[in-house]
């Protein structure tokens, strides 16, 4: 999962000189929350958002004839935290978990080409977490040995059944793992039953998403 994959691709941008007043109309009239910021190259220099525009104006001289002296150099953060199309999408995720920020530009060879945002890896989420599928959602604990996953991946393929998706988190006891698998095409009560067969394995819980049971 690349940065590419997922960002806005040409987003709305703004000068450093441009109006705020009509930075913030931008982010009203297109429903967006932040706007990157380029020089006359297309070079990002830095990002204002639309919280940012909204405090700045609340300040500034009156009446508006005053706003519009002034300028976006005035209101943005600069530099600007940047990642390229082919930085991984978790990484991307990291750095604005690490710095507080809820987007990053895009550049390629030095030009603006896209923007990615904190929706745009929560979309992604869901779609690993199997949020669009109506499936079983099965949480186990297994041991963190060789194979002990393999157990429920074999019990579910014997019952004909498709797994979706998987995630692997730290399990609640110390040398286990837990493992939640989104599958259909396989009923609660077979799944179950079949679970608690399993020597090793904790069945943790079997939640049906709507229309799944």
């Amino acid at each position: 999962m690349l940065v590419r994959e997922y960002m806005t691709a040409n987003p709305i941008r703004v000068h450093p000189e441009s109006d705020p007043l009509a930075a913030l109309g931008l982010c009203k009239s297109a429903r967006i929350r932040r706007l990157p910021v380029v020089d006359a190259e297309d070079h990002i220099v830095g990002v204002v958002t639309r919280n940012m525009l909204e405090q700045f104006l609340a300040k500034a001289p009156s009446p508006g004839v005053m706003k519009r002296q002034h300028s976006i150099d005035q209101v943005m953060v600069s530099p600007a935290l940047t990642v390229s199309p082919d930085y991984p999408l978790e990484e991307a995720a990291r750095l604005m978990v690490a710095n507080k920020i809820g987007s990053l530009p895009v550049v390629d060879h030095g030009k603006l080409i896209g923007i990615i945002t904190e929706t745009d890896i929560f979309k992604q989420l869901v779609e690993i977490l199997g949020g669009q599928v109506k499936a079983l959602r099965l949480t186990v604990d297994v041991p963190d040995t060789p194979g002990a996953l393999a157990k429920v991946i074999n019990a579910v393929a014997a019952l004909h059944g498709n797994i979706c998706s998987v995630v692997l988190t730290p399990g609640t006891d110390p040398g286990t793992r837990s493992a939640t698998l989104w599958i259909v095409e396989i009923d609660r009560d077979t799944l179950t039953a079949a679970i608690l067969a399993l020597p090793d394995v904790r069945l943790v819980r079997v939640w049906s998403t709507p229309d799944t049971e």
